[in-house]
């Protein structure tokens, strides 16, 4: 009878996913702690998912409401124990599921759908700073395999977009800032999934050309499925792709601007943001995590960081409430 009474109430609690957070309050508002700092944190949170859909039952993580809910208040405390202004959160199901993640009042949630129809995942913001424009997300598609792609596909040529993406803008003690959030597709090492990334990469770079020509400062943030060959992460992996190198505007279409890794300013043992049980073992083993998550910034924001940190604040099994991945953040000092 307990059981079935814990029930009904995580039942109770459970409202029907909505998408209606894109537009910033009429009354803006800044409750950061010192408005002279901004933190900024990259988490995918693992399927932070409470309602039934096409993919929840099924190849969701949690399914079961108890598990549901307990996952949830455990991200939650985790979030509220880093205490970032603004989180950037990954494989979130809806505005819905981020009113209940949110450690404390003054955050503010703003998601807008994305297009992925398999999973239903989406990507979302918590903030104690409102931004001055509502969320948008970019529809472009480009063509793969891309030129010059590393990553040796030899199928048909399509186009692939962004489904999971969002951006919107900052203003931070007088700067101007776009952030771009997105969640790439999965598997590095997949030919298929490899070429599309790129292209993925491509429909970002525009969004950030179009930044950068527009005087804005960028931050380019996400779960990106891939590494990075210039900063290795703790067990040097190597990307097939060029993703890391179209998104800073090393490569692609684009080249005259510059963003920068906020994690060149750590140690290589400390770079890793997602564990990946290769053998199925449930063993958390050093030598299977990687660094797939990434903050990237234009150059006037990467020289006012004060602070970066892999959160390391868990360890991994299969049996636990907290995500696959770590979380990235990032502090900025406005002088």
């Amino acid at each position: 009878m307990i059981n079935l009474f814990i029930y009904a109430v995580l039942l109770s609690r459970s409202v029907a996913q909505t998408f209606d957070c894109t537009q910033p309050p009429v009354n803006y508002k800044d409750n950061r702690n010192n408005i002279s700092e901004w933190s900024l944190l990259q988490y995918n949170v693992e399927w932070l998912f409470t309602e039934p859909c096409s993919s929840c039952p099924g190849i969701c993580t949690w399914s079961d409401p108890s598990d549901q809910y307990t996952h949830l208040n455990t991200i939650q405390q985790i979030i509220r124990t880093i205490d970032a202004d603004t989180i950037h959160m990954v494989e979130v199901q809806s505005c819905t599921q981020l009113d209940e993640v949110k450690p404390d009042s003054i955050y503010n949630a703003y998601l807008i759908q994305g297009k992925d129809t398999y999973t239903e995942q989406n990507v979302g913001l918590l903030t104690k700073i409102d931004p001055i424009t509502p969320l948008y997300r970019t529809e472009e598609k480009y063509s793969y395999p891309i030129m010059n792609s590393l990553c040796g596909y030899n199928g048909t040529s399509s186009t692939e977009g962004v489904s999971k993406n969002l951006y919107t803008d900052f203003i931070m003690n007088g700067l101007s800032i776009r952030l771009i959030g997105a969640h790439l597709l999965s598997n590095p090492n997949d030919p298929l999934a490899c070429a599309k990334r790129e292209a993925q990469a491509q429909v970002l770079q525009s969004l950030i050309y179009e930044s950068v020509v527009n005087k804005k400062e960028v931050v380019m943030i996400g779960d990106l499925n891939d590494y990075d060959n210039n900063i290795e992460d703790m067990n040097g992996n190597i990307p097939n792709s060029i993703v890391l190198d179209i998104l800073k505007g090393n490569k692609g279409e684009y080249t005259n601007y510059t963003l920068y890794s906020v994690g060149e300013k750590v140690k290589k043992k400390e770079r890793y943001t997602e564990w990946y049980d290769v053998n199925e073992n449930c063993v958390d083993e050093k030598e299977e995590y990687s660094a797939i998550d990434h903050i990237l910034v234009s150059k006037a924001l990467y020289s006012l960081i004060s602070e970066v940190k892999y959160e390391h604040l868990y360890n991994e099994e299969c049996e636990t409430y907290q995500s696959d991945h770590f979380p990235l953040l990032v502090k900025f000092i406005f002088t």
